[in-house]
């Protein structure tokens, strides 16, 4: 999305980063308000929802298209990606370390985060290998969101598939 940006509003790298509030002030306002969520409702769903939420972002993304401009193409799509990966995060972590042992809490929690940083590696790079043929920018980052739509709902399965198991 920073180089969509930059490739096709011409804007330079610094406001492409700057570009990303909306998901980052968003995800983390989320973020604490968490605990509270988890204890009102439960762990489980609050993850789902952040999973149906995040999807909502990626799938109008996709619908709208980075054409339409910053605000309605990108900007809006963030804020509904934000709220679900705010909601997505902690409980994420919860559920891997969850029922384990106090001497391997710790180690479980290792596996969780390391398993999120290689799963956002290897989610870009299935991306970036299906959108390699696309030679326009703008084709390029909107087959890349429909892409990222696929992945997502793989996650919303794994998702709903938590309320299979018993939760506290």
């Amino acid at each position: 999305m920073p180089q969509a940006l930059q490739r096709v509003f011409g804007i330079s790298p610094l406001m492409a980063a700057i570009a990303f509030l909306p998901l980052t002030a968003i995800q983390f306002g989320v973020s604490l308000l968490v605990a509270r969520l988890t204890f009102r409702f439960n762990n489980a769903t609050v993850l789902i929802a952040g999973a149906i939420i995040d999807t909502f972002g990626l799938v109008l993304g996709t619908v709208i298209g980075i054409q339409q401009g910053y605000w309605l193409g990108v900007a809006l799509p963030m804020v509904f990606i934000g709220i679900g990966q705010g909601l997505i995060m902690s409980p994420l972590t919860v559920a891997g370390v969850a029922d384990t042992s106090g001497d391997i809490a710790g180690a479980a929690s290792g596996v969780v985060n390391t398993v999120h940083q290689i799963g956002g590696a290897v989610g870009l790079s299935i991306v970036s290998e299906m959108v390699a043929g696309v030679t326009k920018p703008a084709a390029m980052i909107d087959h890349a969101q429909a892409w990222m739509v696929v992945l997502a709902i793989g996650m919303l399965i794994g998702a709903v598939n938590i309320l299979r198991w018993p939760h506290k």
